[in-house]
């Protein structure tokens, strides 16, 4: 059932609320008052009751025990709706409260009588409220009697009001005089810290006096000046500090701000009484009186240490810390400047993008200290080759970039370049030990390879790209075709990773035969891409998708994947296979975990690790993290799994790596063995792999053997293994069984037998 409220609901409930009594603890003066009430009147029932915005909470009571009701059920709900007595003889016949639940339930009121409680008139809070179960009426003198003892507890709430005002004024008045006194000695504390900040800051004030000509400085300005506090000064010897040009400045601004009524604010070179040269700021206002100027005053500043702490900060911001070069926003900036002038001016601006090949070496192997080095003699070599126009920045690692403003070609951008290149070919020294500083370089030139900085930049990103595929240690420019192989490369990252999502991806073996018995011993994994238009690709149609780290580390997982699931295959055919080579990228070391990941591989295909082969190659071992690739094979190596050198005899610390890493094998490269019969280059350098191997104890291992005779020599000088086409092509794993059921090794060692054998593997 809905209820009525009064028009000035908002104010009667502030006045309420204003009152702080809602929900506080029993009052024995108005619970005496309900309980003479229920004496003198003979009710059951007496309350309190204050009518809040939903619901009536009995502040006071007698004969109940309830601590109140809702406002809807609530009598006092229509008591407050006027300043009269409200009296109800039977309710269960009065229409508005016949449904009453305290009518139709317990406790069954049938009588009632309620007088409305104000503070202030017509701000009804609430009622003295008297019910009973019986049907009644009351006399004149028993409404005269309860109106007087609603008067009581109105007197009651009065006195609990003024009872709290008086507590709020004395609380007020301790808060002030607290404040009072607080207020005293913060004056005295900023006093004193003014002094101080005046000190600290070295700052003091001024003012002059327009009619006298007076100058009067605080002694802040007297320690500016190095002059003794009180000291008879003028304007003349004020200004006799500054320098002529400076004195000029200030003494027209100053006369100015007199003339025009106009504040200033400069900052001025100046020599104290011992002969510093500082930088000060000097400001000024002026006081007027009848439209004339009667006063200047202002402040002075010695702003030397800030503005060089300032200088100190925004050159940390813009230069590289350890070079001490422009960082990459700086150079953004002036490369931005320079473009703007070369427009006006109609030349041309060149950028080169350099980067250390060897950087990464050094750092890995000989330290961090010794990387630093490395790039703190690089900066000081690119800075050496260039004009006081141009601009050398470091953008971070071993990448440099070189802005040349003021060039009439291109040419003259690969002309500057080659010279970098010599430049940094110069040996270097670092602890007794010959460092290599080589660089590649990307060279873009505006307007012909952009306009803007993004796209100068990213050309010469993919310029020096092409110089590192090219080998390192040359420039290249910039050319639109560069930018399509940019294009295509992108455009075969997303359909490798498509091909990765549809499974495409599948391992082919290539058998790994004995030399010395024409036995089947081992196979390599080499990934295929299984095209639904182009058919089967080898890696020469995907392989640049291994310069992604991202890529490179999916197709390792997956060949990883499906090679352990393949062994697991052949031996539950009861096959004997004898061990399975796959190729492991630097970008799988470098992420970390490789030996766990290949255990764990293994582990769940039930493989034993000796079936298991890592072929690593010696960029491997070149790159970033050489104590990560260590740790990964030497965990490999003690699990049983082999490590095979791939590509050998193509880098040129080969010896090195066989002593510091775990290598049981190693593998001859197919440049090698193409042209052992007819080079007598390659015949020698594959004989001095095989000796190498034999006197370390290492395995050797011939790629790409295809003829007979190639067979023969190489069984001739020792080697002990070898793959190639003579033997087979790679197969899928379907058709691994049926090679190995129908290999006759004798057939591969006798003489004349390469029809045999081709026969076999076909």
């Amino acid at each position: 059932m809905a209820f009525p409220t009064p028009d000035n609901e908002a104010e009667r409930l502030a006045e309420l609320h204003a009152l702080e009594i809602l929900d506080t603890g029993a009052s024995t003066a108005l619970d005496r008052v309900c309980m003479l009430a229920r004496e003198m009147l003979g009710v059951p029932c007496v309350a309190v009751g204050l009518v809040d915005r939903d619901r009536q909470w009995f502040k006071a009571k007698a004969g109940i025990d309830w601590e109140g009701t809702s406002r809807e059920h609530s009598f006092s709900t229509w008591t407050i709706m006027s300043s009269e007595v409200m009296v109800v003889p039977d309710a269960s016949r009065d229409p508005r409260f016949a449904q009453n639940i305290f009518v139709t339930g317990e406790p069954h009121i049938r009588f009632y009588a309620g007088v409305p409680l104000a503070l202030r008139a017509g701000l009804n809070i609430g009622s003295l409220c008297l019910w009973g179960p019986e049907p009644r009426t009351l006399t004149d003198f028993e409404i005269e009697l309860i109106s007087h003892l609603a008067s009581v507890i109105v007197d009651q709430f009065r006195l609990h009001e003024a009872t709290r005002r008086t507590k709020r004024e004395l609380d007020h008045r301790r808060i002030s005089q607290s404040l009072l006194e607080m207020q005293s000695r913060e004056l005295w504390r900023r006093q004193s810290l003014l002094a101080q900040t005046e000190r600290l800051a070295r700052i003091g004030g001024w003012e002059f006096d327009v009619a006298t000509e007076r100058l009067s400085w605080s002694d802040g300005v007297y320690r500016i000046y190095g002059l003794a506090p009180g000291v008879e000064t003028d304007m003349q010897v004020a200004l006799s500090h500054f320098p002529p040009e400076a004195r000029h400045h200030f003494q027209k601004k100053f006369e100015t701000a007199l003339r025009n009524r106009e504040p200033f604010d400069i900052e001025l070179p100046f020599v104290d009484a011992l002969g510093n040269h500082r930088l000060v700021r000097k400001s000024c206002q002026v006081e007027t009186e009848a439209g004339q100027v009667v006063r200047a005053f202002g402040i002075l500043q010695d702003v030397t240490e800030q503005k060089e702490t300032e200088q100190r900060m925004w050159h940390m911001a813009n230069h590289d810390a350890l070079t001490g070069l422009p960082n990459r926003g700086l150079m953004r900036e002036r490369l931005e400047a320079a473009l703007r002038r070369a427009r006006r001016s109609h030349r041309h601006v060149g950028v080169l993008l350099v980067d250390l090949d060897q950087f990464k070496d050094v750092n890995d192997t000989l330290g961090h200290d010794a990387g630093d080095a490395l790039l703190i003699e690089a900066a000081r070599r690119l800075a050496a080759c260039v004009g006081e126009v141009d601009t050398v920045a470091r953008l971070g690692g071993d990448e440099f970039i070189v802005l040349l403003n003021r060039i009439d070609s291109a040419t003259d951008a690969t002309v500057a370049a080659q010279r970098l290149l010599t430049t940094l070919r110069q040996p270097f020294s670092y602890r007794r030990t010959a460092l290599s500083c080589r660089g590649s370089i990307g060279v873009a030139v505006a307007p012909d390879h952009g306009t803007d900085p993004s796209t100068l930049l990213k050309n010469a990103d993919i310029a020096l790209y092409r110089a590192k595929a090219a080998g390192r240690g040359v420039a290249v420019e910039y050319d639109t075709r560069m930018q399509q192989a940019t294009e295509q490369r992108i455009q075969l990252y997303a359909r490798v990773r498509v091909a990765l999502e549809n499974g495409e991806f599948q391992p082919y073996y290539q058998p790994k035969v004995s030399l010395r018995t024409g036995a089947i011993v081992g196979f390599e994994a080499l990934m295929r891409w299984r095209h639904p238009r182009r058919g089967l690709l080898g890696p020469q149609e995907f392989g640049q998708a291994f310069d992604d780290p991202d890529l490179a580390g999916i197709i390792g997982e997956r060949l990883l994947a499906l090679t352990t699931r393949d062994m697991a295959g052949w031996v539950a055919q009861g096959c004997e296979f004898g061990h399975v080579a796959i190729n492991v990228a630097s970008s799988e070391f470098i992420r970390g975990g490789l030996a766990e990941r290949v255990l764990a591989a293994l582990d769940s295909s039930r493989i034993q690790p000796e079936r298991l082969a890592i072929e690593v190659t010696e960029t491997v071992f070149l790159g970033r993290g050489t104590e990560t690739v260590r740790h990964s094979l030497q965990s490999l190596n003690h699990a049983g799994v082999r490590i095979a050198l791939d590509d050998f005899g193509t880098g040129y610390a080969s010896l090195s790596h066989l002593k510091q890493f775990p290598v049981d094998r190693i593998k001859i490269d197919r440049s090698f063995v193409h042209d052992i019969e007819h080079d007598i280059d390659d015949a020698a350098i594959v004989r001095a792999v095989i000796h190498l191997g034999q006197s370390l104890g290492i395995e050797t291992v011939a790629e790409g053997v295809e003829t007979v005779a190639q067979a023969s020599y190489l069984r001739a000088n020792g080697c002990d293994l070898a793959q190639g086409f003579l033997y087979s092509k790679a197969l899928p794993p379907s058709r691994i069984p049926a090679l190995l059921r129908a290999w006759n090794p004798a057939d591969v060692v006798a003489p004349g037998n390469a029809a045999a054998v081709v026969s076999v593997a076909g």
